[in-house]
């Protein structure tokens, strides 16, 4: 009787666990990905007044903030080099901006974007992903 309660307490702790995981990968992937298409949909170009490029500079910040705040819980349970790729995209974003590289900068959003899509839909709970 202990061992089936043993396992039963597992079986939740461990369901528990996973889900708070596919909550947070959720979570970020939202809040990133919100920021990361406000400032795609700005069209700031090299001849926009410095005002575009100011607009862009907040949601830039954000999301390397937001990033900074759940890189160390999402490298806990996923795999390291797509946490990587979402890291140095985020590192790259600031200095593009400063220095106009701005279709260099649409890239990096990108690909922060996609990384993060498929940070989610490694860890919803589906066939492929349990085996």
């Amino acid at each position: 009787m202990n061992r089936e309660k043993i396992t039963l307490i597992l079986c939740l702790l461990l369901t528990a666990l996973c889900s708070a995981a596919l909550l947070t990968t959720i979570h970020v992937r939202d809040s990133m990905a919100s920021l990361a298409d406000k400032a795609l949909a700005l069209d700031v170009q090299d001849n926009i007044p410095n005002m575009q490029k100011d607009e862009i500079l907040p949601l830039i910040d954000g999301i390397a903030n937001g990033w900074q705040k759940y890189e160390p819980i999402v490298s806990t349970y996923s795999r390291h080099d797509e946490v990587e790729r979402v890291s140095s995209a985020v590192r790259r974003l600031r200095p593009l901006c400063d220095s106009g590289q701005f279709d260099e900068l649409y890239m990096a959003l990108h690909e922060i974007s996609d990384s993060l899509d498929h940070l989610r839909s490694t860890e919803l709970p589906t066939i492929a992903n349990i085996l």
